[in-house]
């Protein structure tokens, strides 16, 4: 069994981003929330940044992403 912690997939597509922005050619905004989609809370989360106007990287275990923007409701 290996001591060595697995990354999910959302960390690893905002490590990616952090190296993209640095270089100033990520494809996300800027203060969005990165979201495990297979995740068990991952409504939540997506709630909570909501509730903070910031967008959302949702991330599939493929490393396929989907960016959700807040808006006002009807």
């Amino acid at each position: 069994m290996s001591s060595e912690k697995r990354e999910s997939p959302a960390a690893k597509v905002m490590d990616e981003a952090i190296e993209l922005a640095i270089e100033g050619r990520s494809p996300y905004p800027e203060r969005a929330a990165f979201v495990d989609a297979e995740e068990a809370l991952a409504g939540r989360a997506i709630k909570r940044a909501a509730d903070k106007g910031l967008p959302v990287v949702l991330v599939a275990a493929d490393g396929s992403t989907r960016i959700l923007t807040p808006g006002a409701a009807p």
